[in-house]
């Protein structure tokens, strides 16, 4: 798996993604073929991504695997009890 070599938090300006100080560019969304909207959404996902990265890799761990298995329990006696 890569590491970014560039701290975070990024952020996205207009089709761009910049480091938090705006002195490196990260990624350029650009394009001649797509909307602006959708240059500027996919700027906002790229720079979102590292933090994003994080949220998953906690989610791998053991506690948050059995917190999904007590909420998931939870949701079917609800489902039961309406029935």
């Amino acid at each position: 798996m890569f590491k970014h070599t560039t701290p975070y938090p990024w952020v996205a300006q207009n089709s761009n993604v910049w480091d938090y100080e705006a002195t490196t560019i990260i990624s350029s969304c650009a394009s001649r073929n797509l909307p602006l909207a959708t240059q500027r959404a996919n700027a906002r996902l790229i720079a979102i991504a590292p933090q994003m990265y994080e949220i998953i890799q906690k989610l791998q761990s053991d506690e948050a695997k059995a917190l999904v298995r007590y909420m998931e329990k939870e949701v079917e006696d609800e489902s039961q009890a309406i029935e």
